[in-house]
């Protein structure tokens, strides 16, 4: 009895196929068994019958379902019994690796298959070329870079190495051998290592189970009187792992070497990389010759017919009812919604776009993005989509047009398979019925029913069966040559925007606390009259200063003796509070006839601030009084106490500035920035074609620069005279150039965010950790600036790799029955040479013709060239659009296709040395987005 089996994520029909019948290509046979249209699309928490397959059959290159129901069944029509078993769209295409259910001949003959579609003309195509290099001419152009790489790296081994002292004199650093014990057995014997490196039995001797081995010497050091480095080891470890390194020694001696690893010096790899680059080997596979081959071909799509697909959906209307459904196609949708509020309304609109579904023009898409391909105009080499297939060591054309065939159509068959899957998995349909009317973009269908019965509808999606073949169109001789760094003259725009520093963040400054002015405090005092000498006090007498005491006063018309204290010493009143005294400032004898000669503060013996104050007269009359009183202002400042109080206010409240300021400046700074990343996302890119020609010129002029010298003065005619030669012998305007991106590298930033000013000056918006900024509302710049990706506002990916790339590969194509000549002009010294041309050609008779044999790298590629014009002339020869029919249009080889419409390729494929032949076919299911409601029949089968 058949079993089940209950799909899970992850299943796919293969993936079960193999678990239950052993046979992944069983697939198909699941798929008829269950009804299923498309093997690649299941639902989880499907349940599949998975009947007995009975006789099956496996898939072999070169079958076709046909051949094999010829085989199996002795009759070819029964094709359509074996795809009906096996789930098998198309049958002219099946592929090895299917497993093919043979079920039993029915008793009826089968009716024959439909009739085969001819005559269609293709209603797209697109052209495609793969370029091979040539190895084997040692030419100038790339022995030029062979010696600057060999240079370089000579120059970086140099760098590295360094000399040490030896006994004979300074040689280079010795190498060295790793010790993975960590101890000083093994240390030891690292050490000694070196100075056997070419020694053979070097870890026998050193390992030696003897009593003078190295080992046991090493041993018994560790174990006598510790000195140095064995002082802080452990005895029983060395000894342990002497004892093991002896065991594994023994028993396998290649054991130690590979622990005891020679490490190669920094000197050593780019020493290394020289001579690697240096050597040749006899077939000179190390050169990449200056010619190559184009192989050209050509993509054409047709339309073969349309058909209904599975049901999408059933629904019922009564007797006389109407229902209007909208379908709702989600696929690459872009839904805006914008809400306008009025007095008492809200307005809402909606617009939605939907990209085509077409296969060609999605190829078209995916090729311009594809930045693995070789970039061109189409000016007049007619080629779009270039990629590069590995060098061949063989210039045998015909192997090398079956090799290009290959890579086409494997390249050509996955991408229309993906992309056509694409295609149909994007697609998903819901049906609705409404009871309002609105007007949207959606499909719409209205279904009446007139009759009086109920009637079930069938909703099925219209189907195109869309065939795809691929012709060669002959191949052409290129020019390869590198050139460096060809985004120099390129270069990134500055984003015009306002600048964080013109935006205030008005925050007010803090006023500062300024410290207390200086305090004057009035103080009365009262000097005495003490009568120094005499006997008489007489206190109504005028008093000078003394010559001989400056701090006695003395009236000399009383007489020598008459001589009273001028000097008088006070204490000082306690400060005010926070301030310290500064100075005496005045002292004010108001009404009394008095004059002061000085007044001081006296020092503080115990140090600080004076504790009194001293005065001293320069003349006094008493007016008969025994005291004569007086006022002093005493200055008093703030205290370093009470400034620094302050000052720490001051650096608190400057401080609280300083961050708002920043905080504020940060937020706006980055406000600013928002707004620029924001812009910047939404500036539209440049036309590719644009971006492409530019690029090409800027590699056209380095080409001509390499020639002919620097373009400074480009005004100069020779060049324009050089420019025209190289136009006669190569189609410049059909130049393609090649950016591997194995080879991309960051470029050095060349700007800041944000200068001294705080002008925003980037477009690259790369911050101080290397990452680069974006927001919800921008989209990324392209494979992300942290991969040192420039922001190229206006450019696109390709113009990205363009700037960051170290080299492209030109590769320019000789003009067509211009290859002698052209190989002439490539053999001048400035340009390729001829070093290596005259070099025997290294013939391999498994893959070469035999006219090769015995000949010269340059008669080799004479005779390529002639075959090519051969082919070039062959192209100009109209031939029947139709071979056979006598009344057949004529039609040049590569546009027959044109002329005679659709003609089925036997087998699908048909790999061949014949040019202008359509070599490559398959057919692909495309959904379209029309839906057919059809009656569904109720009746089930008795």
């Amino acid at each position: 009895m058949p079993s089940t089996h209950t799909t899970v994520a992850g299943d796919t029909l293969s993936a079960i196929a193999q678990r239950f019948y052993g046979d992944a290509g069983l697939f198909g046979f699941i798929a008829a068994a269950n009804g299923i249209a498309d093997p690649d699309e299941i639902g989880i928490g499907q349940v599949l019958r998975l009947p007995d397959p009975g006789r099956v059959r496996p898939v072999r290159a070169g079958d076709t379902l046909s051949g094999i129901a010829l085989e199996m069944y002795g009759d070819a029509s029964f094709v359509g019994l074996l795809a009906a078993a096996n789930a098998i769209r198309d049958p002219d295409h099946i592929e090895v690796g299917w497993t093919l259910s043979i079920p039993d001949r029915p008793g009826t003959p089968l009716p024959p298959p439909p009739p085969v579609i001819t005559g269609v003309l293709p209603y797209a195509s697109e052209p495609f070329g793969v370029y091979q290099p040539l190895i084997g001419w040692r030419s100038n152009l790339q022995q030029e870079r062979v010696r600057s790489g060999l240079t370089n790296r000579f120059a970086q081994a140099v760098n590295l190495a360094h000399l040490e002292t030896t006994p004979t004199g300074p040689h280079l650093a010795a190498a060295k051998f790793t010790d993975p014990t960590g101890t000083v057995v093994g240390r030891e014997l690292a050490t000694r290592a070196v100075s056997g490196l070419d020694d053979p039995d070097l870890w026998q001797a050193l390992l030696a189970d003897t009593a003078d081995s190295p080992a046991a010497t090493m041993i018994a050091a560790v174990n006598g009187p510790r000195v140095g480095a064995a002082a802080a080891a452990d005895p029983q470890r060395e000894t342990v792992t002497t004892r093991l390194l002896q065991q594994l020694n023994r028993t396998d001696p290649t054991i130690v070497p590979q622990m005891f690893a020679r490490e190669v010096q920094p000197w050593e790899r780019a020493l290394a990389a020289v001579q690697f680059i240096a050597q040749q080997h006899p077939s000179k596979a190390m050169f990449l010759s200056p010619i190559g081959i184009l192989h050209r071909f050509r993509e054409y799509f047709f339309e073969l017919g349309t058909f209904l697909g599975p049901p999408v959906g059933h629904v019922w209307i009564s007797p006389g009812g109407t229902v209007e459904l909208i379908e709702v196609n989600t696929r690459r949708t872009l839904v805006e919604r914008t809400t306008e509020q009025s007095t008492e309304s809200v307005e809402k609109s909606e617009q939605s776009g939907t990209d085509r579904d077409e296969i060609a023009d999605a190829v078209k898409a995916e090729n311009a993005s594809d930045m693995k391909l070789g970039v061109t105009t189409s000016a007049s080499g007619g080629l779009g989509t270039i990629f590069q297939a590995s060098g061949s060591a063989s210039f045998n054309l015909d192997q090398s047009r079956k090799q290009a065939q290959e890579q086409t159509h494997k390249r050509m068959r996955e991408q229309t398979s993906k992309l056509s899957s694409e295609v149909k998995q994007s697609f998903k349909t819901t049906f609705r019925t409404v009871t309002e009317t609105s007007d949207t973009s959606s499909r719409r269908y209205v279904l009446q029913n007139t009759t009086s019965r109920l009637v079930s509808y069938q909703l099925s999606r219209k189907m195109r069966k869309v065939a795809v073949q691929v012709q060669d169109l002959g191949q052409q001789l290129c020019w390869q040559l590198y050139v460096d760094f060809p985004g120099d003259h390129l270069d990134t725009g500055n984003f015009v925007h306002e600048t964080a520093a013109a935006l205030d963040p008005s925050i007010k400054r803090p006023d500062r606390i300024p410290y207390p002015p200086d305090k004057p405090v009035v103080y009365p005092f009262a000097v005495r009259f003490l009568q120094h000498n005499g006997g008489d006090d007489d206190t109504d007498l005028t008093y000078l200063q003394s010559d001989e005491n400056g701090d006695h006063g003395i009236n000399r018309n009383a007489g020598a003796n008459s001589i009273i204290q001028f000097r008088f010493d006070f204490d000082i009143p306690p400060a005010p509070e926070g301030f310290v005294l500064a100075n005496v400032a005045a002292v004010d004898f108001k009404n009394e006839q008095a004059q002061v000669k000085d007044v001081a503060l006296n020092p503080n013996s115990a140090g600080g601030p004076a504790k009194s104050f001293m005065i001293r007269l320069a003349k006094a009359n008493f007016g008969g009084k025994r005291s004569m009183p007086f006022e002093v202002t005493m200055m008093y400042t703030p205290t370093k106490t009470a400034k620094d109080a302050i000052d720490a206010q001051n650096a608190q409240a400057m401080k609280d500035y300083t961050d708002l300021v920043a905080a504020e400046k940060e937020r706006l700074f980055y406000e600013t920035l928002r707004k620029r990343v924001k812009l910047s996302s939404r500036v539209p890119a440049r036309r590719p074609e644009d971006l492409r020609e530019e690029e090409r010129n800027i590699i056209y002029r380095k080409i001509i620069a390499r020639l002919y010298g620097k373009t400074a003065n480009w005004e100069n005619s020779d060049y324009h005279v050089a420019s025209e030669l190289i136009r006669y012998f190569f189609d410049v305007d059909a130049m393609l150039y090649f950016v591997a991106p194995d080879w991309w590298r960051p470029r050095p930033g060349r700007r800041v965010m944000m200068n001294a000013d705080g002008a925003l000056q980037t477009t690259a918006f790369e911050s101080a950790d290397k990452k680069y900024l974006f927001t919800e509302e921008s989209e990324p710049a392209p494979l992300g600036a942290s991969l040192g990706w420039f922001l190229q506002l206006d450019g696109d990916a390709n113009r990205n790799a363009f700037l960051n790339s170290p080299w492209v590969k030109a590769v320019l194509p000789i003009r067509p029955g211009r290859e002698d000549e052209a190989m002439k002009f490539l053999g001048r010294p400035e340009v390729a040479g001829t070093d290596g041309l005259n070099e025997d050609y290294p013939f391999d008779p498994e893959q070469d013709p035999p006219e090769y044999r015995g000949k010269k790298l340059r008669e080799v590629l004479l005779i390529i060239a002639a075959k090519i014009a051969a082919e070039q002339k062959q192209s100009l020869t109209p031939v029947p659009s139709n071979p056979g029919d006598p009344n057949s249009d004529l039609a040049l080889p590569a546009e027959v296709v044109f002329a005679h419409g659709f003609n089925p390729l036997q087998g699908g494929i048909s790999f061949g040395k014949e040019p202008f032949q359509v070599f490559s076919q398959w057919t692909e299911i495309l959904p379209t987005e029309q839906v057919v409601a059809t009656e569904y029949d109720l009746k089930t089968p008795s």
